[in-house]
């Protein structure tokens, strides 16, 4: 190719690269709004008397966690459940539930942060 072909495909690629690189995100709506809840466990099988650990997360349309604050409940009498004091993520992107199985029983654990709401089943023979 002679030294005018180069130059012509040099200036080219350049338009190209330059034109390419002006395309929007088209995923950027997703970012940095709450879209799901993420949690270690969908359910959990206790005995009467022991007691567990999950954590939960908030996460943005693609998945990135988010420092929302979030809260743990439970369903019923059967389990007693609290936020675990003594779990400190850095980032502060998640949140460890302390489940203890109070009675036998099928109940959930109210997972909320982030306006979302989601649960994880406790199972308890």
């Amino acid at each position: 190719m002679s030294r005018r072909g180069f130059g012509t495909l040099g200036v080219v690629a350049a338009i190209v690269g330059t034109l390419g690189g002006c395309k929007s995100d088209p995923l950027s709506d997703l970012d940095g709004t709450p879209a799901a809840i993420v949690k270690q466990f969908s359910q959990i099988h206790l005995v009467v008397g022991d007691s567990t650990t999950f954590t939960a997360s908030v996460v943005d349309g693609r998945f990135v966690p988010l420092a929302e604050t979030i809260t743990f409940t439970s369903g019923a009498a059967a389990v007693a459940v609290t936020n675990d004091a003594t779990y400190n993520p850095m980032p502060p992107t998640s949140q460890r539930a302390k489940v203890r199985a109070v009675s036998a029983d099928t109940v959930f654990v109210i997972i909320q942060g982030g306006g979302l709401r989601d649960s994880v089943q406790i199972f308890i023979p």
